[in-house]
């Protein structure tokens, strides 16, 4: 043989041998892995009333169905009205309306007006206020443009520094508060008392010091149920931020409203207001119906653009009429308005045995504007042949820390040994940690019963 054979030769069996070194026959681990299913969902556009966001009905009792699926009721009242004499207190206002939405589903919120220019005589606060010595500036407003007030005759606002105000109304707010803090059928109430329509711009204004004590008394009388403050009036907004509340603007569509709003100077000052959505609610109200808003030349768009933009939770309905061609405009809102989930990927196990431990990898996004603030968690259930649950587990993950944008997450569930081998469903919900919330209704096409979603098929053998 010759040189050139014997080299070449060597060369062949050096590479064989490296190939045999290499070579690890099959892989049992991979063989041995349980197979994966992966599953996808599509968005669906369904308007939701899920609880605490969307839009906001203002009907006190049901005159067939509100506009668009709402689980929140917005009514105000006059101080005279709830507290017609001292101490003594018509509840029955709140309450009959609590009461008719409540079979419903929804909750209700409430803002406390002590100068309102649409009150039908000269008090909103109770005549025997005025009586009894608390100083007062009598006003004249309203006429025809419908945004100023109701009938033009005079009317009586309150000196908000008088101690006696400052007193009978702390009195009445704690009684407000014995009564309805923390129940559930009620959802925020409005940091109102101050300014006409309790929406804090006056004529004769108050000093920084009582206006901050105004607040002071809702934070003593409220400390379960969320609450909202005004955000006229830029200097006490800076405070009740800084103590927790959330915060609504009542006038979107006006131009001028739009322009003097967080990063202008009037607000500079405000400490962390283009963040407050993250942790309370945010709501808003248009500044008259959409015919008021054309009439201005004000853009319909632009108002539905601002409160998107700012991370709307809730949008009080007084638009009024409005034409059809506006209507697409008018349900995207309604639709993103707060939270909205889309489970859009699942990848789990195809089949365990009984004691087995499932692992569930998921894509979830909030395709909505805000975030949830209620106590919601992610349960995980099995389901049988008849779509009744045998087993269930709350997931780690908070789903009020998902933010607007998609949310990898990976959970496990311990399965009993008790379990019988069969085919089992998958299904997945949001649920209320506490308390009488119905289930968070998700945006998805997977089939749905009582809140709970089918999303997958897992085989015990």
């Amino acid at each position: 043989m010759s040189a050139s054979s014997v080299a070449l030769t060597a060369r062949l069996c050096a590479a064989f041998l490296a190939a045999l070194a290499t070579f690890r026959g099959p892989n049992l681990a991979a063989a041995n892995a349980p197979e994966r299913v992966r599953v996808h969902f599509k968005e669906v556009d369904t308007l939701f009333a899920n609880p605490g966001q969307g839009w906001m009905s203002q009907q006190r009792s049901p005159r067939g169905e509100p506009r668009f699926p709402c689980s929140v009721i917005y009514i105000r009242f006059t101080w005279a009205d709830v507290e017609p004499e001292p101490g003594k207190y018509n509840w029955k206002l709140i309450d009959d309306t609590i009461a008719t939405w409540k079979p419903r589903g929804a909750t209700v919120a409430l803002r406390v007006m002590t100068c309102s220019a649409h009150s039908s005589g000269y008090y909103s606060s109770p005549k025997w206020l005025f009586d009894a010595g608390c100083k007062g500036f009598e006003y004249l407003v309203g006429g025809e443009d419908p945004t100023s007030g109701g009938k033009r005759i005079p009317r009586i606002e309150p000196d908000y520094a008088d101690p006696l105000y400052l007193e009978k109304h702390g009195a009445f707010l704690r009684a407000l508060g014995a009564r309805y803090d923390g129940k559930p059928e009620v959802e925020f109430l409005d940091i109102g008392s101050y300014g006409v329509w309790g929406e804090w711009h006056t004529k004769h204004p108050a000093p920084l010091a009582v206006r901050q004590q105004i607040v002071d008394l809702y934070l003593r009388a409220f400390s379960k149920t969320p609450l909202v403050f005004m955000s006229d009036d830029a200097d006490v907004l800076k405070y009740a931020l800084a103590h927790g509340t959330g915060f609504r603007r009542d006038g979107v569509g006006s131009p001028w409203h739009e322009q003097n709003w967080i990063g202008s100077k009037k607000y500079a000052g405000v400490t962390g207001m283009a963040e407050t959505w993250e942790r309370a609610p945010v709501v808003f109200e248009w500044f008259g119906d959409y015919s008021y808003l054309k009439s201005r030349q004000w853009s319909f768009d632009a108002a539905v653009d601002f409160m998107l933009r700012n991370h709307v939770t809730l949008i009080n309905d007084n638009i009024g009429r409005v034409p059809p061609e506006a209507m697409p405009q008018l349900e995207k809102l309604a639709r993103l308005a707060g939270a909205r989930f889309v489970l859009r990927e699942l990848s789990h196990d195809r089949s365990l045995p009984p004691g087995g431990t499932a692992t569930l990898a998921m894509t979830w996004a909030n395709v909505g504007v805000g975030k949830l603030h209620h106590p919601y968690v992610l349960r995980l259930f099995l389901l049988d042949a008849r779509g009744r649950p045998v087993y269930s587990t709350d997931a780690n993950a908070d789903p009020r820390t998902w933010l607007p944008g998609e949310h990898k997450i990976s959970e496990s569930m311990s399965l009993p040994t008790t379990l019988k081998s069969g085919d089992y469903t998958l299904a997945v919900a949001l649920v209320a940690a506490d308390g009488p919330l119905r289930p968070f209704r998700l945006a998805i096409d997977a089939p749905e019963t009582e809140g709970r979603y089918a999303v997958g098929k897992l085989t015990l053998k």
